[in-house]
């Protein structure tokens, strides 16, 4: 997982991060942590969320401005991470279940949440 960043500037590290955070960017110190506990899958999906607030250069999560940065890093993530194809022929098979879809997948079910409410439903409108 670090060797996608190794030519970038950006330090990854691991760390035992606050209940309920899985991962933080720090676009001060070009730092992105990522909770030690987790699963491989769970790492790798906080990895690219936390790389698109790096892209960003996102300095805040809070207010309405963090908001909009997080809605569009969520969006983000979910675009990088899942293929259109290979999700609607998940989709189609467990039925839209969100936790099935994932398992196929191999991404966090947040992601494929958030693929569903954030790519899919703004398709509908383009």
């Amino acid at each position: 997982m670090r060797h996608v960043v190794d030519n970038l500037d950006i330090e990854v590290r691991s760390a035992i991060l606050p209940h309920g955070y899985y991962g933080l960017y720090d676009d001060v110190r070009k730092l992105i942590l990522i909770h030690r506990n987790m699963t491989y899958t769970m790492k790798r999906c906080t990895l690219a969320h936390e790389l698109i607030h790096w892209v960003y250069g996102d300095n805040t999560c809070r207010g309405t401005m963090g908001a909009r940065m997080e809605h569009r890093t969520r969006r983000e993530t979910a675009t990088l991470l899942l293929d259109p194809v290979e999700y609607a022929s998940a989709e189609n098979i467990y039925e839209g279940d969100a936790a099935l879809i994932a398992l196929e997948l191999d991404v966090t079910e947040q992601v494929v949440k958030d693929y569903q409410a954030l790519v899919l439903d703004r398709r509908q409108y383009v």
